[in-house]
Parts: structure tokens; C-alpha cells; sequence
């Protein structure tokens, strides 16, 4: 299993400068729409990376536990919240397997902006999976893997001044080095087809109920998607009825 922690401890410093800089909490309403009412909820933020998600979860009103791979990392959201206090507790270990976390410990799971970064998928959505208690939910955000692939660009029509996205290399699944604006990077992601992640999901008992492609800032992200949110649930434990039939979740 490949080690998540030594790229995070050298980009940790300059990873914290570029967001979310003052601790105030993440800011994105498609996440708060996915996520919904939590509270009475004890929600685990997986690889929380500096926090911001765990700020607005607890600014919600859930019970969170923020998880990362990177000990500098988890250092700047424990100063974060040694200055602003939540109730927010942070905790060491990889997402990939998630081993100091108890079985069925946690209502919900997020985790926002992290999983096409995290280099096996199976055994992380299938530790996700493991901690959630019967009916939990899990909600994700990554990069819209059908626009954002190992060989993408955008080509400007010198006709109307229009600018369009093109992709390529789609089916090449693995790392790559993915280029951006930030500082921080290139750095390398992995790169997964849409119906990999929803199968991958699926056989993990978290089937994908919803899922949201919010409309971007830039002219070309108004065309195509550059982000893709899900959903996704834990079947309820089912019941058993005095003949010991199951009745399924809903008892009927």
C-alpha cells in the first residue's frame, strides 16, 4: 500500500498558506447541501488535511473527527483550533486503511477534495464503509474525472473568443502529474474513470445516491463541470421479525 505521509510533510507548510488562511471554515454551498443537517451527528472528515472542511462541519453543528496522514498538516488544524475552539479532535492515520478507527463508530463520513489524490481507492472506500454505522452516509468531492484527465487542455475559438475544454487519455487510469495554478504543485493525483469510482462504491455496500456537478467561476467551467460531488449510503442494519424473516431496513 503506498505511503500517503512524505509528500504532505513537505507541502504541508505552503499546502496551509493556500487555503483557507485565516481558519474560518470551508465555503462551498454544494457541500452544505449535500451534507445537510448534522446535528446529533459524530462525523469523521477523512483526510482532513489542515481543516477547513472540519471547521464548517463543526460550524454546522456536527461532532467531528478530522483524520489525515500528514502529522504537519494535522498540526496546523490543531493551531487552528487552539485559537478558534469547535470541539474539533484530530487524529493520525491513513486513509487508505483507517486502523486506529473502531468499527461502526461514526454516523457520517467526508471526505472533500482528497480521494483522487489518495493512491488506492478500493481499500479506502471500504474503510470508509467499515466505520459507518448501519445507515450512515458518506459525501465526497474530487475533480470531475470526465474534464480533468491525465492529458487535458483548452482550446480558445478565435471565432467568437469562446474557450472550450478538451481531454484526453480518459481510459489511462493511475498517476499522473497534475498540473494547477497553485503553489504547491504539480504534484501527482490519480486518475479514475466516473464508472470506477461508482462501481467501487457500490461493491463496498455505499451505493451513490446523488450526485452534483456545480457550475465554476471561469467561462470554460460554465460549459463543462471542472468538480463532481456524490452522495452515497450504508444500507440500515436489516430487522428480523419474530419468525426471524428479515424485514429489511424499513421494517416491512
Amino acid at each position: 500500500m503506498v505511503n500517503l505521509t512524505s509528500a504532505y510533510e513537505v507541502l504541508a507548510d505552503a499546502y496551509n498558506g493556500g487555503a483557507d488562511p485565516d481558519g474560518a471554515g470551508l465555503n462551498d454551498p454544494t457541500f452544505d447541501a449535500l451534507v445537510g443537517d448534522l446535528h446529533g451527528l459524530r462525523v469523521a472528515s477523512v483526510a482532513c488535511g489542515q481543516g477547513r472542511d472540519t471547521r464548517r462541519l463543526a460550524d454546522l453543528g456536527a461532532e467531528v473527527v478530522g483524520i489525515d496522514a500528514s502529522e504537519s498538516l494535522l498540526a496546523h488544524a490543531r493551531s487552528f483550533e487552539q485559537e478558534t475552539p469547535r470541539g474539533i479532535e484530530y487524529l493520525h492515520d491513513d486513509a487508505q486503511t483507517l486502523g486506529r478507527i473502531p468499527d461502526a463508530s461514526f454516523d457520517a463520513a467526508v471526505c472533500h477534495m482528497a480521494l483522487m489524490d489518495i493512491p488506492e481507492l478500493e481499500p479506502t472506500v471500504r474503510a470508509i464503509a467499515r466505520i459507518l454505522k448501519p445507515g450512515g452516509w458518506f459525501v465526497a468531492s474530487i475533480v470531475h474525472p470526465c474534464y480533468k484527465t491525465p492529458a487535458d487542455g483548452e482550446l480558445i475559438d478565435h471565432v467568437d473568443g469562446s474557450t472550450r475544454r478538451i481531454v484526453g487519455r480518459y481510459f489511462d487510469e493511475g498517476p499522473f502529474n497534475s498540473v494547477t495554478r497553485l503553489e504547491i504543485l504539480p504534484r501527482v493525483a490519480y486518475h479514475r474513470m466516473l464508472s470506477t469510482y461508482v462501481n467501487t462504491f457500490a461493491a463496498a455496500g455505499l451505493p451513490i445516491l446523488r450526485m452534483e456537478e456545480p457550475v465554476g467561476e471561469r467561462p470554460v467551467w460554465q460549459t463543462v463541470p471542472g468538480l463532481l460531488y456524490f452522495r452515497s449510503q450504508l444500507a440500515a442494519a436489516a430487522t428480523v421479525s419474530t419468525t426471524g424473516t428479515p424485514l429489511g431496513a424499513a421494517g416491512r
